[in-house]
């Protein structure tokens, strides 16, 4: 009877002791990082594409709420700037002063980005770790065309006007990002390409983008090539020494691009193609001239360009960060 008796309590002591572990199995792991750059606030949640895809973020007054509806989750931190606690299947986030946010995902890893535009830039007073701090970097965007060059026409549209459009919206996520965008127009002029290779060579330039807009369904990813040799009056667009020691990074720029075009517009909208004796070749950064699907097969409504300028947005981000983890 003792020896019953016994045996239940230790099968009992074995089921309880075997409950938080069940539990943990159950939990799905998030990492969690934020930096603070010179004005915003990045806060980055990395995990499963199950999990992520069902993230919604909301404000709750000086907070911000994030929420993945019936899901049980484990926290694990990586550089972070940033206070918060949890509650169920709830992250609060709580940033300080911001005026306001934007949110944006990306695959492979999958991750929920989340950037937090504070009242004001961080102050002279205030120390940021290493970590935290990313160099300032100039990002050109060259809306192809301008002046009496108007590129493809079609009905109202002009591509000039279009991609010029498309540049400016860039240049404001950009420049609220730790980044500076400079437009190689800012309005409806002519540019030489000697011009436009000279502004973006003389500004120390790290990420050169040229939009056109084509006569194709989906996207095409235009990229420099070496080649040699080539005929006499092709020599002025042979790559130079500045481009040919940027060939790495212009590959993981496309292929950064060519990520996130897949992942917004689908896997059949997104190619790369090697253009010879292009702008390209002169550009001492890692240059891709983006032509964007033609007015027969795409509307340039409002919503498109948003969503168009938005995708190649988080290329850049996707570059930036492959690059530093690289």
């Amino acid at each position: 009877m003792l020896i019953s008796y016994m045996k239940k309590i230790v099968f009992l002591l074995l089921f309880i002791s075997l409950i938080p572990v069940a539990s943990s199995e159950d939990a799905h792991y998030l990492k969690l990082r934020a930096n603070r750059h010179y004005g915003f606030l990045r806060i980055v949640l990395e995990g499963t594409e199950t999990v992520i895809s069902k993230g919604l973020v909301n404000q709750e007054g000086k907070d911000i709420l994030v929420r993945f509806p019936n899901l049980r989750f484990m926290i694990q931190e990586e550089n972070l700037s940033v206070s918060y606690k949890t509650d169920k299947d709830i992250i609060l986030f709580s940033p300080g002063n911001f005026s306001e946010f934007r949110t944006f995902s990306l695959k492979y890893p999958s991750r929920l980005v989340i950037d937090v535009y504070t009242d004001s830039p961080v102050k002279s007073g205030h120390q940021l770790k290493t970590s935290q701090t990313k160099r300032t970097k100039t990002i050109i965007i060259d809306p192809g065309h301008g002046g009496y060059e108007s590129g493809i026409t079609a009905g109202d549209y002009k591509e000039k006007n279009v991609v010029l459009d498309i540049a400016k919206r860039l240049k404001v996520l950009i420049n609220r990002d730790s980044a500076r965008c400079l437009l190689t127009r800012e309005s409806d002029q002519f540019m030489f390409l000697s011009e436009r290779v000279k502004f973006a060579n003389n500004r120390e330039t790290e990420v050169f983008l040229s939009l056109h807009i084509g006569k194709h369904k989906g996207i095409v990813l235009y990229t420099p090539v070496i080649t040699e040799p080539v005929p006499s009056h092709m020599e002025t667009f042979m790559v130079n020494k500045g481009q040919e020691g940027f060939m790495v990074k212009t590959a993981a720029l496309s292929n950064a691009l060519q990520r996130t075009i897949k992942e917004d517009f689908g896997d059949d909208m997104a190619s790369i193609k090697p253009l010879p004796y292009s702008i390209l070749s002169k550009i001492e950064a890692a240059a891709l001239i983006i032509e964007l699907p033609s007015f027969e097969d795409a509307d340039y409504i409002d919503e498109f360009e948003t969503d168009l300028t938005n995708t190649i947005y988080k290329g850049i981000y996707l570059y930036e960060e492959d690059s530093e983890t690289n």
